[in-house]
């Protein structure tokens, strides 16, 4: 039986210098590719984030190597069966998560909860829970009673905020997938008068190494081929990325051009054409019908 792959994502918020960063960006793709790795990381003068996978030992040498380049990281890992990534990739970004508002920017650690403090704090029923992740990510899964700010990037948060009535003296609660979008998202709610706001460190997958079944409804979604992770951190078996648009699906295809099984979304599922494998399998499939409406017309 094949070794399981070990998969890896965290991030980490410190200057680098600007200079530095193409020389940075250099030994990490040497670092992945001597060691057959996958994955992308992304390098910015406020530091550095990224989600690798690769062997058990591979893994071990990559914490190692970035907690020794950028301090204390929380990791947050889990296993497939398969690789997750296509190649390996690092990308020098104007961010690392990328909110596009100049006055964020993180500096240290501050108000996180861990998984054990943020199960409690829930208990609290006068708190205000908000999912800072996009639209298409929530509606695989949430906990239970978050806000949904419905937002299809994460650079539109302030705007959510600045419009938001939620008042500015309740007690807030923010999350993400992995905690980094939090980071930001705090210091913008901050900046628009609110006090008491705290964010779960390690985000959901922290949350569901320790509990699992508990308060988080649904799947995780993830950005690379397992599209989103169960209860406990396995691959899913539900979703799959939709080849056409790139939202969750979960409608279970034969492609009408070479029947390659897929999956795609609800929406997508409506439309002939994109009841198919890829991009190009819907090309010829929209050619084709084309052509047997043109000759029913007579053209």
């Amino acid at each position: 039986m094949p070794s399981p792959i070990h998969i890896t994502a965290g991030y980490a918020f410190f200057p680098i210098a600007e200079e530095r960063l193409p020389i940075l960006r250099k030994e990490l793709l040497a670092f992945g590719h001597a060691r057959d790795m996958r994955g992308l990381t992304l390098l910015a003068t406020e530091g550095v984030n990224g989600t690798v996978c690769g062997t058990a030992q591979a893994i071990v040498e990559w914490k190692k190597y970035l907690i020794a380049q950028c301090g204390p990281i929380v990791f947050k890992d889990s296993l497939a069966d398969r690789t997750v990534f296509k190649r390996w990739s690092v990308k020098i970004k104007p961010e690392i998560v990328a909110i596009k508002k100049d006055s964020v920017k993180p500096k240290g650690k501050r108000k996180h909860l861990s998984p054990q403090e943020w199960q409690k704090m829930l208990q609290n029923h006068d708190v205000t829970v908000i999912d800072t992740r996009n639209h298409f990510e929530i509606e695989v899964g949430k906990f239970r009673g978050a806000i949904d700010p419905k937002i299809q990037q994460f650079s539109e948060f302030p705007e959510y905020v600045r419009t938001s009535k939620i008042p500015k003296g309740k007690k807030i609660l923010l999350y993400c997938t992995g905690g980094i979008r939090c980071e930001k998202a705090l210091i913008a709610m901050e900046q628009e008068g609110y006090k008491n706001v705290f964010q779960l460190e390690g985000g959901i997958l922290a949350y569901l190494q320790q509990f699992p079944e508990c308060a988080f409804e649904g799947e995780c979604f993830v950005f690379d081929r397992r599209t989103a992770v169960d209860q406990h951190l396995c691959p899913s078996q539900i979703y799959g990325i939709c080849p056409h648009c790139g939202d969750p699906g979960t409608v279970k295809i034969a492609c009408t051009m070479c029947e390659h099984q897929t999956m795609v979304c609800q929406e997508c599922n409506t439309q002939q054409h994109r009841r198919t494998c890829s991009k190009n399998c819907a090309y010829v499939e929209r050619r084709r019908s084309n052509l047997v409406q043109g000759k029913r017309n007579g053209t």
